[in-house]
């Protein structure tokens, strides 16, 4: 009985967490352009708000996407210098300044 109650349990786990992962992965808003660091940008920039916030604002400068990325920080956002890279060049490369 006690072995059934445990596989149940690990089966729900198991679920749990296909869902979630399915979830984040269906939440890729398609405007989203695809490139390298795509899934990288919107998991760090979702955990906050909207990804139509940052395809919304599309035509910043590099400086400006840039500050955008310390405007975040300052209310916040916890990121390391690499990733911090690699959100900046998606950004710019993939939304930039007309």
């Amino acid at each position: 009985m006690k072995t059934a109650r445990l596989s149940i349990a690990v089966v729900g786990v198991v679920v749990v967490v296909v869902l979630s992962v399915g979830s984040t992965v269906a939440q890729i808003d398609p405007r989203m352009p695809e490139g390298p660091n795509r899934d990288l940008v919107v998991r760090t920039c979702s955990a906050c708000h909207d990804l139509s916030n940052i395809y919304s604002t599309v035509g910043r400068s590099r400086k400006r996407w840039s500050q955008t990325i310390e405007d975040m920080v300052l209310v916040g956002l916890k990121i390391t210098p690499q990733d911090r890279a690699l959100v900046l060049d998606y950004l710019a490369t993939y939304l930039p300044q007309p």
